[in-house]
Formats: structure tokens, sequence, C-alpha cells
């Protein structure tokens, strides 16, 4: 059986002794509803205790996969964990653990900046910015730049050469049309799902509340939030706040709110901020927090073991506990291998 597609719950850690164990977290889950006569976007907030693939319908499946990130008392990543050094547990009773297998997938980071007139006093800072960014990343993450007006373009096409991208960034130049930022999302996500290598996407995506110019619908968005939540996608958002009086016809509550709501579900960070001076520390802060993720995800194992058919009863489906017996160890353990802030 494949990871589950569809969920992408975090469970926290805490220690016992020389063993370590995860229980489950419950999580914040935002739905986005479109009222097409006003273009407005309303985020219907609900909290909802997760888990893999709807335990309500697991009376067909055999088999469950989990994926577990540990490091030693040094911060190091631990790469040689065995089978036999592992045990799951679901509401305290043990499973058979059939396989631990390392995960090494690439992270693929999509950066997308706001080059409207919104944002047109903020280019020094937002090219010296990204440039810290970028020197942040370890090797072997794959990046490319966008840029959002008059709508979405590439500035430097998805590669793993550092210098090549932070290069293109002299090429960022204002543009008097309308941020399409709701389009440059809904690009992103379509580009994921076509992507069939194992990975683990994110993007990141510095906007402003000026006007927004995308054309998208409903569906558009919906679709969007699957491809997220399928593909273990990991959202961050930078909003530029201009300032000053504004009228609801342009005050950017769509991709504010919509932001927002994406970041909450898939765990990535909202920065709102009035100055735009702050992006010169705040996007290298945010690259050295990918980098981490980065090293983390591709230093993992992806954990499958046997469980019997029967039906959970309780919201959330079952407690899910793993125990290393390997001294020393902290770590996180997910149902998708998605850790965008260890």
């Amino acid at each position: 059986m494949a990871a589950c597609p569809n969920r992408s719950p975090f469970l926290e850690h805490r220690t016992q002794g020389t063993a370590l164990k995860l229980t489950h977290l419950s999580l914040r889950t935002n739905l986005l509803g479109f009222s097409p006569g006003h273009m407005a976007w309303m985020l219907l907030v609900g909290s909802l205790l997760l888990s893999p693939c709807g335990w309500a319908d697991v009376e067909a499946q055999d088999e469950q996969q989990i994926f577990l990130s540990l490091v030693d008392r040094t911060g190091a990543p631990v790469t040689d964990i065995t089978l036999e050094e592992v045990t799951i547990q679901e509401d305290g009773q043990p499973r058979d653990t059939l396989r631990v297998e390392p995960v090494d997938w690439p992270t693929k980071l999509t950066v997308i900046v706001d080059n409207s007139q919104a944002t047109s006093n903020a280019l020094v800072q937002l090219r010296n910015g990204l440039r810290g960014l970028f020197e942040e990343l370890p090797a072997g993450v794959e990046m490319s730049l966008l840029t959002l007006a008059p709508q979405p373009r590439w500035i430097a096409r998805p590669t793993r050469d550092r210098q090549k991208v932070i290069e293109s960034i002299g090429l960022l130049a204002p543009d008097s049309g309308a941020a399409k930022f709701l389009d440059a999302l809904v690009e992103a996500g379509n580009r994921i799902a076509k992507d069939e290598g194992r990975h683990f996407p994110i993007i990141l995506i510095v906007g402003s509340d000026g006007i927004e110019g995308s054309s998208v619908i409903e569906r558009d968005i919906e679709r969007l939030v699957k491809q997220m939540v399928q593909h273990a996608v990991t959202l961050h958002v930078v909003m530029i706040a201009r300032g000053g009086r504004r009228t609801l016809s342009n005050t950017g509550a769509n991709q504010v709110q919509v932001g927002i709501g994406l970041t909450q579900m898939t765990n990535g960070r909202y920065e709102n901020i009035a100055a735009s001076t702050r992006l010169t520390s705040l996007l290298p802060e945010l690259g050295k927090l990918i980098g981490e993720s980065h090293l983390r995800q591709s230093q993992q194992f992806r954990i499958t073991y046997s469980r019997p058919r029967l039906s959970y009863q309780r919201p959330g489906g079952p407690q899910i506990t793993a125990t290393t017996t390997r001294p020393g160890l902290t770590g996180i353990l997910t149902f998708d291998g998605r850790i965008p802030q260890p």
C-alpha cells in the first residue's frame, strides 16, 4: 500500500528512558469557500483530529505506512535504524513491523515573488533577501524563481545550480500589471501534481495585499487544496502590507485569507510585514528553515506495519506510538514525511 495520499498530520514526541515514543497530535484544518458575486474568500475553519487515510474505512486494509525522522544527542540525523529496533503500537496494542526503508527524496523549492507596483519600492530589499535565502539552502535542493506580474512567469527554471538562480535575481523588475497571487499558486500546484518523481515540494511566495488580478474560480482552489494534501506540499507566505486607506475592492483580502488558510493547513509559516526592510533578514531565516527541513526530510525512514481489519469508532482513529530501543534519540513521526518546521 502506498503512503496515505490525503492526510498530513504530525505526531509529537517524548522520550521515556532509552526509548523514543511518539503520539498523535490534533491539527486545525482550513477549508476555503468562494463567493463569486463579491470575489470574497472565506475560511471555514474547524478542528479535526487527522488520521491516515480515514480510519473509518480501514476494514479492507492490511498495511499502514508512517514516516520516522530521528536525530541523536548531537542533532545529527540517524540513518541506520533497523527493523529489529522499531516497535509500533496502536492504542497500546503491538503491531508487526514489516519494513523500515530509508527515505532520501529530494526537496523541490518554488519561490514566487510579487513584482507589481505594490512592491516596487521594496525591490532592493527583495533582491537582497532572495540572495540570502538561496545562500542558506544546502546542496541537493532543487530551486526555481518566478514573478507574479503581469502573470506568473519564470525568472529561473528548476535547477540545483544555486549560483545560476542567484544570478537570475538581477532580472527582477517591477511591472505595472496587477499581481496574480492565486493564479501562481494554482499553477504551482498543477506542476507539482504532474511531477511523477518522489519529492518534498515547498512553495515560498512573497506577496502583497495590493490589487489581486487572478482569474481563478472556486474549483481551482479546491483542486489546489487537494494537491497540497496529496503531495505533502508545504507553503510559506510572506505578505507585505502596503498601509494607508483601502477600499473593499482592493484590500487584497483574497490572497491574505487564502495564504493564511493554506499555511495553517500545511504547517508552513505566514509572515505579515509592514516594513520592506524586514525582507533582508526574513527571507534568509526562511531559507535556513527550509534547509533544516530538507536535511530532516531527506534522511528519515518509511515504516510499514501490519494491522488488523477493524474499524475505529473514536474520531481520528487509534493513537499511534513508535518506539526505538536505541538510547538518546529524539524524532518526529508523520503520515507523509513532511517536516516543515523541525
